[in-house]
């Protein structure tokens, strides 16, 4: 397994990091819906058998994407196993509409890849979820790639693979997140989280009534990012896994193969071309989201500064009724000394004409269409730096003689 990490790394320093609005994953394997639970619907196995000669050899071969009708890599695979295939990527954008790419030994061990760069996406908002997290996918991948072999899944508890973390491959996963933060971050032209981790999963299932166990290997190469309307986590897994009988799986789960895998210069070129135009797409759709959102929160600022007009409307209409007379006619030297004794300042609302009261002696008074007030001493003060609004200057009243 560890070299099947190398591997994916290495593939990192050769496709284009152009995830940044990554699709639902929803959208991106079949039967993404179910729970982890249930029993997955294998694709279909397409199987070519190597030629057993030295079972050291290896052999090298394409791996064909259904989708472009083209090759899509070249990798290693050692003389006597069998090799498994069943791959079509998403004519649309990212990800896979299915993915299967393992060998198998005679013995019965399967080592095998996850979707290559496998994107995920979570969002929340306003208390609503949607899509689906790093954890929540590993857990339907060890359905999706385990199935086409095995049956009757009991999953253990995801862990952070501490081992890995610690080892080169963990310090060059790390500092490809690191690049993939700061080019996200770049991007939108706001700081986002960095969402690292190297996870395994173990678990149990059946092959023909045979006992097996499995693991999950993967890398989380993701960012968090947070703004008053939304949270989305956004990123890609990449790892592989090991199947093999209970017997077996002490020697599988360590099984060091050079897969040396190679990506197809014309297939990335034309995967790139497809995932570009999606993420373009994405992009202005998430514009289209944010502004609408931002109308919502200035109809929700209106529709408060509308129930202060109210509420002082309110107020200064109980004050009239006991202190004054109301209206922007007169304003008697007697309402000018009470102002003067309570610490209140009187103004004719230039937008509903009735007659205010604002708490406060000030050099200095400013005013806007949402009957809010701002007094100060300071001349050089600019309260449309500081508030929203349009703001104007305004007069106490003085009394009439």
């Amino acid at each position: 397994m560890t070299s099947t990490f190398l591997t994916l790394v290495s593939m990192l320093s050769h496709m284009c990091f152009s995830l940044v609005s990554f699709s639902n994953p929803k959208e991106d394997v079949v039967n993404v819906t179910m729970s982890v639970t249930d029993k997955v619907e294998a694709p279909a196995v397409n199987t070519a058998y190597i030629t057993p000669t030295n079972i050291e050899d290896l052999q090298r071969v394409d791996i064909n994407d259904q989708t472009l009708n083209m090759t899509m890599v070249s990798l290693n695979v050692p003389n006597g196993w069998t090799l498994h295939q069943d791959i079509a990527s998403n004519p649309n954008g990212t990800g896979y509409l299915k993915f299967l790419l393992a060998v198998e030994s005679p013995e019965g061990e399967v080592q095998g890849f996850l979707p290559l760069m496998m994107n995920y996406n979570y969002t929340q908002s306003f208390g609503q979820e949607g899509g689906m997290y790093f954890d929540q996918l590993i857990y339907y991948l060890m359905h999706y790639c385990s199935s086409p072999f095995l049956e009757k899944f009991s999953p253990g508890s995801l862990e952070s693979d501490r081992e890995a973390l610690q080892k080169e491959e963990g310090r060059q996963f790390r500092e490809h997140a690191v690049s993939f933060a700061n080019m996200v971050s770049q991007m939108m032209g706001d700081p986002v989280e960095m969402d690292f981790d190297m996870v395994r999963l173990d678990f149990s299932a059946f092959r023909k009534n045979i006992p097996y166990k499995g693991v999950i290997r993967g890398a989380k190469l993701g960012v968090v990012d947070s703004n008053p309307y939304l949270t989305t986590k956004f990123g890609v897994v990449i790892g592989g896994f090991a199947l093999a009988p209970e017997n077996l799986f002490a020697q599988a789960k360590n099984r060091e193969i050079d897969f040396n895998m190679e990506v197809s210069p014309k297939w990335e070129e034309r995967r790139n071309q497809i995932i570009n135009m999606e993420t373009q797409r994405m992009s202005q759709d998430h514009q289209a989201r944010m502004a609408q959102q931002q109308q919502q929160f200035n109809a929700h600022q209106q529709n408060m500064a509308s129930m202060r007009q109210t509420y002082h409307q309110q107020n200064q209409a109980w004050y009239d009724r006991n202190f004054g007379s109301s209206g922007s006619g007169s304003y008697s030297g007697n309402a000018a000394v009470t102002d003067a004794i309570t610490g209140y300042s009187s103004f004719n609302d230039p937008y509903t004409g009735q007659q205010i009261k604002k708490e406060g002696h000030y050099n200095y008074w400013y005013t806007n269409e949402f009957g809010e007030y701002h007094g100060t001493d300071d001349p050089n003060f600019q309260p449309e730096n500081h508030y929203s609004g349009n703001w104007k200057p305004i007069k106490p009243l003085k009394p009439e003689h």
